[in-house]
């Protein structure tokens, strides 16, 4: 996967992330202007041109959903294609949903996002399906059917701090607000697609600073009028680390962040003693 010299964001220096001295997960949510709802900008045609590539080769490992959600995804991959058209009529050959496939897969192939979907089932929230081509260290399959607290639980600590702000803000979402927020991590890959089901490239053994990269991903949230599912976009963003150490800015408040979590947090993270050692030196 192509990366890009800068990253568009950079969360690591919102605050929040240490307090006290203590590592602290944050939500990070805020309003999001729906002309701003997908980001094409830099390098998205080349993800959507990546997806194709996925989901030619690893279609079981990149989509997946639950039976019925079919009239929740057609409202949202309706709503994509009118957001597409308004938004970027530059794309209008593009924005074609294929019938032959799942609306949530059709409706993600336009775009570079990767798209999860919440679904209402007896009151409570459940991951009704999701096309996530580029997953950051996990398994798709293995979060069909689960709360929203189930779906975190292997995320060390954060259901701890966030159980109930993530609940709350989930019983407050509505179709006329929505909601954006950032997530980052270092990986040993360039790679979009890193799952864990071996399926992924071989991952360095001994990672040098030029395998590493740090993965920002931008993810908007969503609720739907009719079906009162929610959508998660991903859009995901790849620099080298090096480039962005290069900054004493950046370096200072990463370096800040990773010293300050716990190991369990650093182990979820996958941040071994390798590279943090490339962020202090």
């Amino acid at each position: 996967m192509a990366t890009i010299a800068e990253p568009p964001y950079r969360p690591w220096l919102q605050r929040g992330f240490v307090v006290d001295g203590e590592f602290r997960w944050r939500l990070g949510t805020r309003p999001l202007d729906l002309d701003d709802w997908i980001e094409f900008d830099v390098d998205g045609a080349d993800w959507v041109a990546e997806k194709a590539d996925v989901m030619r080769h690893h279609a079981d490992t990149a989509f997946a959903a639950i039976d019925g959600i079919e009239p929740d995804c057609q409202e949202i991959a309706d709503a994509l294609v009118d957001h597409l058209v308004r938004t970027a009529p530059e794309r209008t050959d593009s924005t074609q949903l294929d019938p032959s496939l799942h609306p949530l897969d059709a409706a993600a192939r336009l775009v570079p996002d990767d798209l999860v979907v919440m679904v209402e089932r007896d009151g409570e929230l459940v991951f009704g399906g999701g096309s996530v081509c580029f997953p950051n260290r996990w398994d798709l399959r293995s979060k069909l059917g689960r709360s929203m607290a189930a779906v975190h639980a292997p995320v060390a600590q954060l259901n701890e701090q966030l159980e109930q702000a993530v609940d709350s803000f989930f019983d407050r979402l509505e179709p006329d607000r929505s909601f954006w927020r950032l997530g980052w991590g270092i990986l040993d890959t360039a790679d979009g697609y890193a799952p864990i089901d071996g399926t992924a490239a071989p991952r360095p053994a001994h990672p040098t600073i030029d395998d590493l990269h740090v993965r920002v991903e931008r993810e908007t949230l969503r609720r739907f009028p009719v079906h009162r599912s929610v959508l998660f976009t991903i859009r995901t963003y790849v620099t080298p680390l090096a480039t962005v150490l290069d900054d004493a800015d950046d370096r200072h408040a990463i370096a800040r962040i990773v010293d300050a979590m716990p190991d369990d947090v650093r182990d979820y993270k996958d941040l071994s003693a390798t590279i943090r050692t490339h962020l202090v030196g």
